[in-house]
């Protein structure tokens, strides 16, 4: 009896554990599909921004870009948005990840040629703070600087739809 007792108090502690928080990254499946960047705004002191976002465009040129995100290889690329004469298109693939330190909830990307490889051999890659991951909206905040100041540039981006075309 004393046995069967001992396993059911082993079995209830196991079963009955603390609920994950609230704050945990849900998985990559979130980020699966086509997402638009759908607004773009700035944090910081008061002033004129200019922000070149992940070493390809102007951030200008990422509003209505596109970013299609593979989760099962953890594959993507993004294309900018050609809405004004000052932007070219720009298409990247890149390989992206989730990363959470300090209860800091990160999404990070590096450039990848075409058979997802990593273009940087020096392993560098870009990372933004996850404000909010939704199954229809993301919410991130790039760090950036203009002239010596520090700034954030929020990106906000919707999901278009469940299509993975690269």
């Amino acid at each position: 009896m004393k046995k069967i007792a001992s396993i059911l108090i082993v079995f209830c502690l196991f079963s009955c554990g603390a609920s994950k928080s609230g704050s945990e990254l849900p998985g990559k499946r979130a980020l699966k599909g086509t997402w638009e960047v759908t607004n773009i705004s700035f944090i910081g002191a008061e002033g004129i921004y200019k922000a070149f976002l992940f070493d390809a465009a102007d951030s200008a040129c990422f509003k209505g870009s596109e970013w299609v995100f593979i989760p099962n290889n953890a594959s993507g690329r993004f294309t900018t948005n050609v809405s004004n004469s000052s932007c070219s298109i720009v298409n990247y693939r890149i390989i992206w990840s989730f990363f959470e330190s300090d209860n800091v909830k990160s999404f990070q990307f590096k450039y990848a040629d075409e058979r997802n490889r990593p273009q940087s051999k020096d392993k560098s890659g870009y990372r933004a703070t996850i404000n909010e991951l939704a199954k229809t909206n993301m919410t991130i905040t790039v760090p950036s600087t203009f002239e010596g100041k520090s700034f954030n540039v929020v990106m906000k981006f919707n999901k278009k739809s469940d299509n993975l075309n690269l």
